[in-house]
């Protein structure tokens, strides 16, 4: 494959992705080759790989002779989070022990746009951009990159009406102590904070799931 049309490739993919992660693609919607080639202005191999991918990736499925956005079970919401709950902890763990400058400075902005986001969907946005700066301050990639992809599968799981605005409030201050302990270097405090926010997280989107 050339330069130019791996480029093209990936480009397509972190588009495709982007999309079906904000919504613009309703679950349930078929993804046909030919509509999305023609809707993204490229031939029907690039796009044939990143549904390939996309696929692997856990965000739609097969149907027939297209695809679909995957719609969530609350056992599917179980099983990501018995991950995440085993593992995202244990790198805000680490976070606490490794994080650089940078690091923190970078959370603690994360933090206050999440408080000060216009909207609730943003406000939303915006956690889920702090916890990802979380596993990179922990400095594992590999890691980082399982609950990254578990993390954007519960994010078109959430699609539809947003969780409650006062829920916002609660996870600020959850947030705040994580970082709090993140910032003293308390690994301790960090990973059972990170757990019952977790537990919490879980909860509520059960909640809406039962």
């Amino acid at each position: 494959m050339s330069a130019v049309a791996e480029a093209i490739g990936t480009d397509l993919y972190l588009r495709l992705r982007e999309d079906i992660l904000t919504g613009v693609f309703a679950q349930q919607q078929r993804l046909l080759e030919t509509s999305l080639a023609e809707h993204y202005q490229v031939s029907r191999t690039p796009v044939r790989e990143a549904l390939a991918a996309l696929q692997q990736e856990g965000l739609i499925e097969r149907t027939g002779n297209g695809y679909r956005v995957r719609t969530g079970t609350a056992e599917d919401v179980i099983e990501i989070y018995e991950g995440r709950i085993a593992l995202e902890p244990a790198l805000t763990a680490s976070a606490a022990r490794r994080r650089t400058d940078l690091d923190l400075a970078r959370l603690e902005s994360l933090h206050e746009t999440g408080w000060a986001a216009p909207t609730v969907v943003a406000g939303h946005e915006a956690n889920a951009a702090w916890h990802k700066a979380v596993w990179e301050a922990g400095h594992n990639r590999t890691i980082s990159g399982a609950l990254d992809r578990w993390a954007a599968q519960l994010r078109i799981y959430d699609q539809g009406p947003p969780a409650p605005a006062d829920d916002l409030a609660i996870t600020h201050d959850e947030h705040g102590e994580i970082l709090a302990a993140i910032r003293a270097g308390d690994s301790a405090a960090a990973h059972e904070l990170m757990t019952a926010h977790l537990v919490r997280s879980r909860n509520l989107r059960l909640d809406v799931l039962i």
